[in-house]
């Protein structure tokens, strides 16, 4: 009788266990090393990268747990199931909002003068809005006015004195503070911002609540079930590159306007952490979405006929199982959110890449900082990805 041949996996070497490409990047390790270890430029590149290793780590780590968060609240909502007061609630806070918006919109004008010559700079005082300045600047606030330079100025007083020095021809000031023997040019009559912006607020609040409002009550789903869902479209939608530059430019702005600068969001690591976990909230609610739904149905029931509330059937029944479930996708998350972060260096965010473009460009020599930045990433994610399967296999021996 003929013996049987040995398997595939059986007839392999010694590391038959180890993945493939395993073996092949520990057979390049040791040219890595002496390659790191000969060359000036790449020791002096790693080394100028390292400071931003730590925040491509905090970046990472504090976007993760932030977008967990998120994922799971949001996932939350989309199982959420409508009630009979949560339909009114609703419609109740967005009318709310609506007679807030509009009560602002009808408080006290205020008004500036643009007084002086037709021609030449105009002195503004620091605070002035930003759509008062814009219309003197291009002369849009009247027929054939012409486009101003204008130079900013502390207060009024300050204003007045550029005006005296020839600085300035005209000055933009309150009607009080103008020297009544100089010419009136325009009078723009305004709301101002105190009043306006959170009159915008509460308006686009309102809407938005009266229009989650009228989702729900067509679709028979619960308001904020509605809202979550509209979340996870319209982020899944734009690609990760745009919700970075809306997180770390558009929304600082805007936040600002709104709160009269009450709050402003400087920080680099902050606005990075914001938009890494604002993108990824999305995906990852999908996945705990999926993770919960994926739990049999009569566990969820017996526990109720037990006498647990459906907290306390969320806590010890649904979530620890899909807990484990969900384990796999996650760790791909954290994968692939690690590797995201270079795109944070667009908005100014100085982790590992923008430590490689700062490098580059300082030295105009380009294949050591990016290729260290490549070995960076490559070490980080085979890291991430040992630890995560470690991960998985006690979650599978717990089970």
């Amino acid at each position: 009788m003929s013996r049987p041949q040995p398997s595939a996996r059986a007839a392999g070497g010694l590391l038959r266990r180890v993945r493939p490409s395993n073996i092949v990047l520990v057979a390049l390790l040791p040219l890595v090393v002496w390659l790191f270890a000969s060359n000036d430029n790449y020791q002096s590149a790693l080394r100028f990268l390292l400071p931003g290793l730590r925040y491509t780590l905090s970046v990472t780590l504090l976007g993760y747990v932030l977008a967990v968060v998120l994922g799971l609240a949001l996932a939350l909502l989309l199982l959420l199931k409508p009630g009979k007061r949560a339909l009114p609630a609703i419609l109740g806070v967005g009318g709310a909002g609506l007679v807030l918006g509009a009560a602002l919109f009808l408080a006290p004008k205020t008004e500036l003068v643009l007084a002086g010559s037709e021609e030449g700079r105009v002195a503004i005082v620091r605070g002035t809005p930003a759509r008062v300045a814009s219309e003197v600047q291009d002369g849009s606030y009247a027929d054939g006015a012409l486009g101003r330079r204008f130079l900013s100025a502390i207060d009024g007083a300050t204003a007045l004195q550029f005006l005296q020095e020839g600085r300035v021809t005209a000055v933009l000031l309150p009607p009080d503070q103008v020297p009544a023997d100089l010419p009136e040019l325009w009078r723009f009559t305004f709301l101002p911002d105190s009043a306006r912006n959170p009159a915008m607020l509460a308006i686009g609040l309102g809407l938005a609540c009266l229009l989650l409002g009228f989702a729900g009550w067509q679709t028979g789903h619960h308001p904020l079930s509605v809202f979550a869902e509209l979340y996870v479209d319209l982020i899944r939608g734009v690609p990760m590159l745009v919700v970075i530059l809306f997180i770390g430019f558009v929304i600082p702005g805007a936040l600002r306007d709104l709160t009269g600068g009450r709050i402003a969001i400087r920080d680099d690591l902050l606005r990075g952490v914001l938009a890494i976990a604002i993108g990824y909230a999305a995906y990852m609610a999908e996945i705990f979405r999926a993770g919960i739904e994926a739990i049999p149905r009569g566990q969820v029931e017996a526990a109720r006929s037990l006498g647990l509330t459906a907290s306390q059937t969320a806590r010890y029944v649904t979530l620890p199982q899909a807990v484990r479930i969900v384990l796999p996708p996650l760790g791909n998350e954290f994968i692939a959110m690690l590797k995201d972060t270079a795109l944070l260096s667009v908005i100014g965010v100085g982790d590992v890449t923008q430590k490689a473009r700062e490098y580059g460009a300082a030295t105009l020599n380009l294949f050591p900082p990016y290729n260290s930045a490549a070995v960076v990433y490559i070490v980080l994610t085979l890291a991430a990805s040992s630890l995560l399967k470690s991960l998985e296999r006690r979650a599978a021996w717990a089970r």
